[in-house]
């Protein structure tokens, strides 16, 4: 729950008094056109930004991440539009980077093949965890930035535009994905202009304008042209 929101950059008021709750087991939508506020929002919660004012809360405990380090240890996760990889290393050491496992003070290979190699399993996907990320492609590349948010077991993951590079088959991929962690108690923030996406796979939609949180509603109850007028 992040509750009286506010943020400044010079000159520019991002977000004022912005209010947004996501329920345990649900993915939530938020919507609005570019520059409304959606990823400087999803940053105060994930520590990149220090919020001016307001409250955010996980289970009911207050938290202020101050990095996203922080804000990964304590089970939130976030993949970015743009993809910050080291795209000369292997996929499991872009999953690793940070954490490597250590087995007498070297770095424990075996286990991070190992771990990689369940995790995609896990997640029905096909790659192999040895593979240099440069020779993949960027929706390649966005599924393992995706199963990395997953491998922390993050109780909230923020899927920021997560289709834009995506193709139909990987789309759907990822909605299996999302709906099978959905029932398995993990939230998501769904940050998509979309509009046939947000109907197919999200339970709850928030519009965000000119740094206000303007609409909400379940996907149930809401419109297409309520959407779009309040973008």
């Amino acid at each position: 729950k992040m509750e009286g929101i506010s943020k400044t950059f010079p000159g520019v008021k991002a977000l004022d008094n912005v209010k947004l709750e996501v329920k345990a087991g649900t993915v939530h939508a938020l919507m609005g056109e570019n520059g409304a506020g959606k990823s400087t929002l999803m940053k105060c919660l994930f520590g990149i930004y220090n919020k001016d004012a307001g409250h955010i809360y996980l289970d009911g405990k207050e938290i202020d991440f101050k990095s996203s380090k922080e804000a990964l240890d304590n089970g939130v996760a976030m993949v970015h539009q743009e993809l910050n990889q080291c795209l000369d290393r292997t996929v499991m050491d872009n999953l690793f980077l940070g954490r490597y496992p250590k087995k007498f003070g070297v770095v424990d290979e075996k286990r991070m093949f190992r771990e990689s190699s369940r995790l995609f399993s896990s997640l029905k996907m096909n790659v192999n965890p040895n593979v240099i990320m440069r020779t993949m492609s960027v929706s390649q590349r966005q599924m393992v930035e995706i199963a990395k948010a997953v491998s922390y077991n993050a109780k909230i993951i923020v899927l920021d535009e997560p289709t834009s590079s995506l193709t139909e088959p990987e789309i759907n991929k990822l909605f299996a994905i999302v709906r099978d962690l959905r029932a398995k108690g993990v939230s998501f923030v769904y940050i998509s202009h979309k509009m046939d996406e947000i109907f197919q796979i999200c339970d709850e939609v928030s519009v965000l304008r000119d740094g206000n949180m303007v609409y909400q509603k379940t996907t149930l109850d809401a419109k297409m042209d309520e959407l779009i007028s309040a973008m």
